[in-house]
């Protein structure tokens, strides 16, 4: 089973939440990367995420970017540690985020029938694939 999530979809639903709308691109197809501009006094802020490794337990992420950009992520993570959901782990010192999509109580029932097998990124949208069990 394949869904597609376009990159127009994900600006929007970060837009509707966070009142911010971030640019997306494909670098390859494990990479992509999210920039955004906060002001005309500062510059684009702009982090490359790469899939490392997916299994049924696991997605975890590496991430690069600019040392002001990672001192401000480890700023951000630090402040919001509280509210960063159970199925996320971030560690701004290594630079990985870790995804554990079985903790996550809205979508519980549905990994029941179906395990996360693959991510891809397609020029302006990201593939995921599911096996149904």
């Amino acid at each position: 089973m394949y869904i597609t999530i376009t990159y127009n979809e994900l600006s929007e639903l970060v837009y509707n939440k966070f009142n911010v709308r971030p640019k997306f691109i494909t670098i390859d197809e494990k990479t992509f990367e999210v920039g955004y501009k906060p002001s005309v006094f500062i510059p684009n802020v702009c982090i490359q995420f790469h899939i490392e490794m997916i299994n049924k337990d696991n997605v975890c992420l590496s991430y690069e970017c600019s040392v002001p950009t990672s001192l401000m992520i480890a700023s951000i993570v630090a402040y919001i540690k509280e509210t960063i959901p159970s199925g996320v782990e971030v560690n701004t010192i290594n630079k990985y985020i870790n995804i554990y999509p079985q903790r996550f109580k809205q979508i519980e029932k549905t990994l029941e029938f179906v395990t996360l097998s693959n991510i891809t990124f397609v020029e302006d949208k990201v593939n995921v694939e599911l096996k149904i069990i």
